[in-house]
């Protein structure tokens, strides 16, 4: 009786669940579909557009991707022209301050700077000012030389961090606008 009730149990569940399972038909990826994918700039936009196309999306959302690609990149040059009319020194002073106020355009990430006048702080840490007046400080621990009569750069990384650096040694230490 056992026996009888388990075997009607497993073909009732194969049953039921041959009911609702989907028939599933593969369809293939062209050449175009992937080459439209591709010449997409935008890495996010890219990587969603071949998500689609894995998982069987419509073409049309590839090709709105790419043309909204084209469309920023249009209005990325309009506003880099409209933005040569604005002083260097300007865009200068904001280095340092962009998570503060929202970005407008997309800057350079590496400044070369010039020192003028270097302090250490109680703890060690070195306190900086630059050529255009900025003041700037060390966050991290790390020891650090800086000696007069070499190239200094500031790097921007991740998450609104920044980094001073020498052009003759390989490492750098992390720094913040105090100004």
């Amino acid at each position: 009786m056992l026996k009888t009730v388990w075997i009607g149990s497993v073909i009732c569940s194969t049953a039921v669940a041959a009911l609702f399972s989907h028939p599933v038909v593969a369809q293939s990826v062209s050449d175009e579909q992937l080459a439209t994918c591709a010449q997409i700039e935008n890495p996010l936009q890219r990587l969603v557009c071949f998500d689609e196309l894995a998982a069987n999306g419509k073409y049309r959302q590839a090709e709105q991707a790419q043309a909204n690609n084209r469309a920023r990149g249009q209005g990325r040059g309009a506003e880099r022209s409209q933005g040569r009319g604005q002083s260097e020194s300007n865009r200068a002073d904001d280095f340092g301050r962009e998570h503060r106020q929202e970005r407008q355009s997309e800057d350079e990430d590496k400044r070369y700077i010039e020192i003028v006048k270097t302090t250490k702080d109680p703890y060690g840490r070195w306190i900086f000012e630059l050529s255009n007046g900025q003041r700037w400080q060390q966050t991290d621990s790390k020891t650090y030389q800086l000696p007069d009569g070499v190239d200094y750069y500031i790097e921007r990384g991740v998450l609104n961090s920044f980094y001073l650096g020498r052009s003759d040694v390989n490492s750098r230490i992390k720094v913040k606008r105090i100004d």
